[in-house]
């Protein structure tokens, strides 16, 4: 049971958080900005794993209540009978309540990092229908909490709100924009039978492939702006 609950984290999205964590730091580093405050660091990782942890837990019981996955997709904890979506969901809200103090805690230490907190905790409250029922929901909420993790370890070292950093973080959100939907390409034909309404289904493997490699080619214009301004 305990190897479920660690599977159905979703590892390799906390793995994405930590390496975007990493930029932030790196952005910040460039521009002269440190040293790095080591427990504000852990501080603002805390914050993201736990409320990326709680946000996986509910999305996987959500998705199987609504009828997804049932044959494939998601992690499988809950399709293969270790787990199920009541025991998943508790531990999801009591996850993003802890997220929720953690977020309200360090706005109050830092008040710019509501520029963040504010939209990331309206995510927290309704992550499951802002990313299925909203027209490009999944899509644009995964690749905000991508940027959302770079931006709030980034500020959560005090540091200033930098147009090298602001570009830094629009190539983040869209490299995650780009990559989401080539993810789901392996859940295709499951989310197509399912209902699923990801925009992979919409536009069909090669028309979310050709999307896919367009938007990161574009992306690469403010990563050489953000580097090219840097002081």
């Amino acid at each position: 049971m305990a190897k479920a609950y660690l599977i159905a984290t979703r590892p390799q999205f906390l793995f994405a958080y930590l390496m975007l964590s990493l930029g932030g730091i790196v952005i910040g580093v460039s521009q002269g900005f440190g040293p790095v405050k080591v427990n504000a660091l852990v501080m603002s990782m805390s914050t993201v794993i736990i409320a990326a942890i709680g946000i996986h837990y509910r999305d996987e019981a959500s998705d199987w209540d609504k009828g997804y996955d049932r044959e494939v997709g998601g992690m499988g904890v809950i399709r293969n009978g270790t787990l199920s979506s009541p025991e998943l969901r508790r531990w999801g809200v009591l996850l993003n309540l802890v997220a929720f103090a953690l977020i309200a805690y360090q706005v109050i230490i830092i008040p710019e990092l509501l520029i963040v907190g504010l939209p990331a905790s309206i995510i927290l409250m309704w992550p499951n229908y802002l990313t299925e029922e909203v027209t490009l929901g999944h899509e644009a909420i995964i690749s905000f909490s991508f940027w959302a993790t770079m931006m709030w370890v980034y500020l959560g070292q005090g540091w200033d709100l930098t147009m090298p950093t602001m570009a830094f973080s629009v190539f983040a959100f869209m490299l995650a924009f780009a990559i989401t939907p080539y993810q789901d390409i392996g859940d295709y034909e499951a989310d197509r039978k399912s209902g699923k309404k990801t925009l992979t289904v919409r536009l069909g493997i090669d028309g979310v492939g050709q999307l896919s490699i367009f938007i990161v080619l574009v992306s690469l214009f403010f990563l050489y702006y953000s580097l090219i301004i840097l002081p």
